[in-house]
């Protein structure tokens, strides 16, 4: 099973015999996807889903999520037939337990710091970098065992994160380069690309949470605001590096995407629809690799089917108040781990 990708604003979406019809402005059918190949629809712009297709999509847990023609999350299509109390009873109450809070936010960070050195080391390859460079991570790594916080484990984080883009920055091809991270609007091309692909995997984890019966609003590292899925904001922080970034970096330097898939307007740098189709495309097909993603596990899973795994493994956190319980991301070490 997989995401379907609608990507054109032009595009209808109907069903017949639980199917998914895609039709274009001039009703011609570009695609007929049966129900049970398809985990989520994600929509980009404003294509049109009938009623009929959405009481049908409920009906089997489908869900839908809304993003902008810019790649920025809006909302999604949720049927809550998915709720498990028992299992929101105890994920509330290990959500207000400081100590559990940290020991799984200490797991976290370091699963991401990891998955950073690694991505750094595997892209290096003219040997830019040096082992001072490296060193800051594994300094990162030790401090995180001393952090008494979450506080001081995101500020470690925070400051590492400086220097994992200064050092990434460094290994992009030419008109590709950044300075920094910026969101939302995004100041250059690859902060773009980071922007986007972010999205895509937030929206992921939202449906894997959800689809695990869990809220998305009991969370352990970030502080709830408005309406946002904290849950999602923690579990999608250690595969940042694994499924967007090594995604972004790759894509810019075997120059599949290049600056023309870009234009810039006066609040920001947006992609063409020629660049979201081709990032997209890189995205769900990142998603649906498989790579060793769990130490010590020599099988190879697809990202959707590990993270699903570390959701579960989660709930048990939960349930037996233990940290230990949950099960990080681990991507190896140099190009083979991640790749």
């Amino acid at each position: 099973m997989a995401d379907l990708y609608i990507q054109h604003s032009s595009c209808s979406l109907s069903v017949r015999e639980q199917r998914v019809l895609v039709r274009n402005e001039e009703q011609i059918l570009l695609k007929e996807i049966s129900f049970n190949l398809i985990d989520n629809i994600l929509v980009f712009g404003n294509a049109q889903l009938s009623t009929q297709l959405l009481k049908a999509l409920a009906n089997r847990d489908i869900f839908v999520f809304y993003f902008s023609s810019k790649g920025e999350f809006l909302f999604s299509f949720d049927s809550f037939r998915k709720e498990d109390f028992e299992k929101q009873r105890s994920q509330a109450r290990a959500s207000f337990d400081s100590d559990f809070c940290l020991g799984i936010a200490r797991k976290i960070a370091a699963a991401k710091i990891g998955n950073q050195l690694n991505l750094l080391q595997a892209f290096d390859e003219n040997d830019l970098l040096d082992e001072e460079d490296f060193k800051r991570f594994g300094d990162a790594l030790v401090n995180l065992e001393q952090a008494r916080s979450i506080a001081e484990i995101m500020g470690i984080e925070g400051r590492l994160a400086k220097s994992y883009f200064y050092l990434l920055n460094l290994l992009v091809i030419d008109g590709f380069h950044f300075s920094g991270r910026s969101r939302r609007p995004a100041l250059d091309k690859f902060n773009t690309l980071l922007n986007f692909g972010y999205s895509i995997l937030y929206s992921c984890f939202m449906g894997l949470i959800r689809k695990n019966g869990l809220s998305l609003g009991f969370g352990v590292m970030h502080q709830p605001h408005d309406h946002h899925a904290v849950l999602a904001s923690d579990l999608m922080e250690e595969w940042r590096p694994v499924i967007v970034d090594d995604t972004v970096l790759g894509l810019i330097n075997r120059q599949e995407i290049l600056e023309e898939h870009f234009i810039e307007k006066e609040d920001g740098i947006f992609l063409t629809p020629e660049g979201i189709e081709i990032f997209s495309r890189a995205m769900r097909e990142r998603i649906l690799e498989i790579h060793h993603y769990v130490e010590l596990d020599k099988n190879r899973y697809t990202f959707l089917y590990a993270a699903d795994q570390q959701i579960k493994s989660l709930i048990r956190s939960f349930e037996a108040l233990d940290p230990a319980e949950y099960v990080s991301s681990y991507t190896g070490g140099g190009k083979d781990g991640l790749l």
